[in-house]
């Protein structure tokens, strides 16, 4: 039997599916990979006890006809800010290592019902939030590529242990890059929705509704096919999150290339990238314009220093008062209405993650989310997918952003790259 844990989800769904291998037996060989990584990498925190009785009961469900969803007997990991029943939701503080969760996430819940089984959760900074995978209470986090580098954060612990195949699919937030940025440094595949698209309902600190407009909970995987599998399946209102909204979800496979046009740019001026990625971007634009999509370089004129002004006061939201918060978001306001009108003649944006590869660890600067900030403000969907290395062997992703709730032109974008550049 080949090596389980370098299936894709979508390959382990297919072959649980048409019984090639029992759920139990991918379950066993993902806990034994953690087993044999996480000792070197610290990237799972906790471990579902009940992972493997889970896996036997998908097993005599499905020889009695019973498939719970597109996802039976796949294993899965979540960030430790996820509620799972019966399981601490530590967010990486030890005031927090006793508080047992009452009941699932709905993001977790959605994933259990879709047959989905969870192998444990993972690590991230204290709170939830920060550039670098590390806190006082499970400790470092560290990058499977290169052991004296960063994953990133805010999900690293997620990123980390997918790139190191110890779990297929993972379950991450984002409100800055904290998808994008750990995706991008360990060579993974992630999908930041939409904002709208998915209830924060159970994940600590994702307030959601509309005083929460940049945090957006999506999958990781190590495959753009995983993503499309995924991501709806965690979409829709729970009638508790606010600010959800009920909007169609459209088919990757449905999108034409050739109907496309995309912006892409390189570099930007206010936080120029690396010669590196600068040909990585590069080599994915052509990809794209291989595969039939009609290709301009162009970007939002200072795109990333309004978005770097923006997100600045933002962050000091919490001192404004009266007439400031008032021009924040009317500056706020006038930033997502000039990138909209750039859209009207594109698609879709092609652009780095991040100005550089990952860097050594306490090396994380505010510049590493200077591509990733301004589609947070924009709330747009962005799927990153690997598409290079570095001379070091470090992982390089680009980004791409499609129009508010066209997930699938993302997606189809993403797979295209993938397909043409192959796997890093």
């Amino acid at each position: 039997m080949d090596k389980l844990t370098s299936c894709t989800a979508s390959e382990l769904a297919r072959r649980i599916r048409m019984r090639e291998v029992s759920a139990e037996a991918v379950v066993e060989a993902f806990l034994e990979r953690i087993a044999e990584v996480n000792p070197v990498i610290n990237a799972v925190v906790q471990l579902a006890p009940d992972a493997l009785d889970r896996a036997r009961q998908a097993d005599r469900d499905l020889a009695q006809g019973l498939l719970h969803g597109p996802l039976h007997g796949v294993p899965f990991t979540v960030k430790d800010v996820f509620d799972v029943a019966e399981l601490p939701t530590t967010v990486g503080l030890e005031a927090r290592r006793w508080e047992r969760a009452r009941e699932d996430a709905v993001a977790v819940l959605r994933w259990r019902q879709a047959g989905a089984i969870l192998l444990g959760k993972t690590n991230c900074p204290p709170g939830g939030s920060g550039s670098d995978t590390e806190n006082l209470l499970y400790g470092r986090t560290l990058n499977p590529h290169d052991l004296t580098r960063t994953p990133g954060g805010s999900s690293g612990g997620e990123a980390a242990i997918i790139a190191a195949q110890g779990s297929p699919l993972g379950l991450g937030s984002d409100s800055s890059g904290g998808l994008r940025v750990p995706a991008h440094f360990c060579g993974v595949a992630t999908l930041k929705p939409t904002v709208g698209r998915v209830p924060n309902t159970g994940a600590y600190n994702h307030r959601g509704g509309l005083t929460d407009v940049r945090t957006q909970i999506g999958p990781l995987a190590r495959s753009v096919m995983d993503l499309a599998l995924s991501w709806s399946l965690l979409c829709g209102p729970d009638f508790i999150d606010a600010g959800v909204v009920p909007m169609p979800i459209g088919e990757p496979a449905s999108v034409s290339l050739s109907d496309l046009h995309v912006a892409y740019f390189t570099s930007d001026p206010a936080s120029p990238a690396s010669a590196e990625t600068v040909d990585v971007v590069g080599a994915a634009a052509q990809a794209l314009a291989r595969a039939g999509v009609h290709l301009e370089p162009a970007r939002p004129q200072d795109f990333v220093r309004n978005g770097r002004g923006i997100s600045d006061a933002y962050a000091e939201i919490a001192s404004l008062r009266g007439q400031d918060v008032v021009e924040l978001y009317d500056a706020w306001d006038s930033y997502r209405s000039f990138c909209l009108q750039f859209l009207r003649a594109y698609d879709a944006i092609l652009c780095p993650v991040s100005p550089q590869p990952a860097p050594p660890f306490r090396a994380m600067d505010r510049k590493r989310f200077d591509y990733t900030v301004p589609f947070s403000l924009l709330g747009w969907p962005v799927v990153v997918v690997p598409a290079g290395r570095s001379k070091e062997g470090l992982p390089i992703g680009v980004q791409i952003a499609a129009r508010p709730w066209r997930e699938e032109v993302a997606l189809a974008l993403g797979s295209a790259v993938e397909r043409e550049l192959g796997k890093f």
